[in-house]
């Protein structure tokens, strides 16, 4: 019987931790669309937000496209965010093309006391009105929507060529990395022709 009274108290408890367990969020569903193609965001120079420059308006349309990149691309953010993984250390371009907002993400070194950004720093993507990401590039990922120019037939090899070795005709110049004996790196013993 005590037992039974030891289930009975446990079961609350368990009850109550269960409603405590939530599925583990997810991003909006979105789509990679390789037939949108991305617009070259330095072919021209971008009008900077500046206190000398004046006002910069945003529509809200635009803000939600830059929210929904920075929110994707550097994630969640709190006090322990890493200075490199903060938004406000990041530079953004947006443009729009026919109905489609296009973003550009790039890491402002000196934003956090560095001198270059890290290799691969960057993503571009393309947000839909509606807020939904419908493409996205990350610096450093293949180009889906580039297709590979044809290099044409090339030239032809004569078949007299195919497997030649480096060794000249005569055989009179050593390749070059056999001229002198040497040490070798590993054992110290001299090799060589």
């Amino acid at each position: 019987m005590h037992g039974m009274s030891v289930a009975w108290r446990a079961f609350p408890a368990a009850l109550l931790l269960a409603g405590c367990l939530r599925p583990t969020p997810t991003r909006d569903a979105w789509t990679n669309d390789a037939s949108i193609e991305f617009p070259r965001f330095f072919e021209q120079p971008a009008v900077e937000a500046s206190a000398e420059r004046g006002a910069v308006e945003l529509s809200g349309t635009v803000l939600h496209a830059l929210d929904v990149a920075a929110a994707d691309f550097l994630g969640p953010q709190d006090a322990n965010t890493p200075c490199v993984d903060r938004r406000e250390s990041h530079r953004y371009r947006v443009m729009q093309r026919q109905g489609i907002l296009f973003v550009r993400i790039d890491e402002a070194p000196r934003a956090c006391g560095l001198t270059v950004p890290a290799l691969h720093s960057g993503a571009q993507y393309a947000v839909g009105s509606d807020g939904r990401i419908l493409r996205r590039l990350r610096d450093g990922e293949p180009d889906e929507s580039m297709v590979p120019t044809d290099a044409g037939p090339g030239l032809p090899v004569p078949t007299s060529e195919v497997g030649r070795s480096f060794e000249p005709p005569d055989g009179s110049v050593p390749l070059p990395f056999i001229q002198a004996p040497g040490l070798d790196a590993g054992t110290g013993e001299r090799h060589g022709p």
